[in-house]
């Protein structure tokens, strides 16, 4: 699936996957206040100007289509974020459309992601102000701390493999997520092994060369929610070597991991912004959930 294989809808609002057009018109999503109004879901996260719901898009003859719905209002946009939109910052813009090309990047790149189904933007004064991005369910999914708590030890050791090679793969290619959670990576296991999705990808970055110190950020995160999750220091070590390929740990490995954990220590201080943690998926989490 190519973003080239994409058609434009409502006045060019709406930009869909050739593949999804009637899917949506059967429902009424193919205007873009329809979708920005639709309520016919369960909310999965809301928090000021932005939203993510869970849709159920039925067919008659077709196979029931899942789809998680993430919407962002004015009120998302603080004055600062304003004018540093309206001043094209990097960094700053539709956060949509953001993830809209980087599910396509990722793709291109060999990396499991949501099938995209649609994305859609309003301007006003000058810049984006609404938007929304649509994604398919993950069939069979499951976020990476909630395999850890509900598997066995073997099961375990396989994602820690498995993750190992997904952060190595990713920041090889020149990406950097940003929110780089074990919530953000779904799991799906298919003829026994674990396929890795990454979602939530409105924050990424890439491909590019990135000074080292958004690879620790990376890291940092991921350490600090597999510490939540109950993934022992041991287990992280092993995935440190994985990542890094070492079998034994020289002196520069050790600074590095003293760095790692220092930025886990300054994640453990930081006040969530909405008074809340998405770092920790409920166990029965089945898709996006920010």
């Amino acid at each position: 699936m190519h973003e080239s294989d994409t058609v434009l809808i409502d006045n060019g609002r709406i930009r869909v996957q050739r593949g999804f057009l009637d899917l949506l018109r059967h429902h009424g999503l193919d205007n873009f206040n329809a979708v920005m109004l639709f309520s016919h879901g369960l909310l999965i996260r809301a928090v000021p100007g932005r939203s993510t719901q869970r849709i159920e898009l039925p067919v008659p003859g077709a196979p029931l289509l899942i789809a998680y719905l993430k919407r962002y209002e004015p009120e998302y946009l603080s004055l600062q974020r304003w004018l540093l939109r309206l001043l094209h910052c990097p960094g700053y813009d539709d956060e949509a459309a953001r993830e809209w090309q980087m599910l396509h990047a990722l793709r291109a790149h060999g990396f499991n992601t949501p099938t995209p189904i649609a994305v859609g933007q309003s301007k006003g004064f000058g810049i984006v102000t609404r938007s929304f991005v649509m994604t398919a369910d993950i069939d069979g999914g499951q976020a990476a701390d909630v395999f850890w708590r509900t598997h066995n030890r073997s099961c375990r050791r396989a994602l820690i493999a498995a993750l190992a090679s997904l952060t190595r793969q990713f920041h090889t290619a020149g990406f950097i997520h940003k929110d780089y959670y074990l919530p953000h990576v779904f799991v799906v296991e298919r003829d026994g092994n674990l396929n890795p999705f990454l979602i939530d990808l409105q924050r990424v970055m890439g491909p590019a060369q990135f000074r080292h110190r958004w690879i620790i950020k990376d890291i940092g995160a991921l350490a600090f929610s597999a510490e939540r999750a109950g993934i022992s220091h041991t287990d992280m070590l092993r995935f440190y070597q994985k990542y890094s390929r070492v079998s034994r740990l020289k002196a520069d490995d050790k600074k590095l991991i003293r760095i790692i954990w220092k930025r886990v220590a300054r994640i453990r201080r930081h006040t969530p912004r909405y008074g809340e943690s998405p770092i920790l998926s409920p166990p029965s989490a089945g898709g996006q959930t920010s």
